[in-house]
C-alpha cells in the first residue's frame, strides 16, 4: 500500500509496509544541507535546544542527540558527504525502536532534494512510530532548516 500526504513543501509517502520515505527540496546545495544536517554547532538550532548533540558523519562514526525528556542515538552505517548517509536509530523511551535511516542529497539545479528512507523492522513498528507523532511537526523543522541555511 502506499499512501502520501501532503506536508506544505515536504512529501511523506508510506512505502510497502516498513518505510516511510520524505522527500524535501531545499534553496541550497548538497555540501550545504549536508553541514546542517551533520554539524553539532548547527543541529539544536533547527532540531531544538538539546542538553547534548554529538555528529560524528563517517563511516563507523555514531550521533547521539538528547533533550530533557528523551534521547535518539546509534551508529553511521555508511556515509559519502555531501550526497549520502545511513545510519541506525535507538530511541531511550522504547528499547525495541529501531530504524535504519538513508539520507542522499541530490543537487537540482542551484537546490538540493533530499531524499529520506526510515526502514522499520515491521508494519507495526512502522504504524507505532506514525501513531506515537512522527510525522508531527515534520515540515516545520525543515522549514527551520531551510531558514538556519538562508541565514547562515
Amino acid at each position: 500500500m502506499t499512501m502520501t500526504l501532503d506536508l506544505t513543501e515536504l512529501q511523506l509517502v508510506m512505502d510497502g509496509e516498513t518505510d516511510i520515505v520524505i522527500r524535501r527540496d531545499f534553496t541550497h546545495p548538497p555540501a550545504r544541507v549536508w553541514r546542517g544536517l551533520t554539524e553539532p554547532a548547527l543541529i539544536p538550532l533547527w532540531l531544538g535546544e538539546m542538553k547534548r548533540c554529538e555528529m560524528d558523519a563517517r563511516p563507523g562514526g555514531a550521533f547521539h542527540f538528547e533533550w530533557e525528556a528523551f534521547f535518539f542515538w546509534g551508529p553511521i552505517l555508511a556515509a559519502d558527504a555531501p550526497h549520502h548517509m545511513t545510519h541506525v536509530e535507538h530511541f531511550s523511551g522504547d528499547a525495541s525502536y529501531r530504524v535504519e535511516v538513508t539520507t542522499d542529497l541530490v543537487a537540482r539545479g542551484a537546490g538540493t532534494r533530499m531524499t529520506q528512507v526510515m526502514r522499520y523492522a515491521n508494519a507495526e513498528a512502522r504504524a507505532a512510530a506514525i501513531a506515537a507523532g512522527f510525522t508531527d511537526g515534520l515540515d516545520d523543522v525543515y522549514g527551520k532548516l531551510e531558514a538556519l541555511l538562508t541565514a547562515d
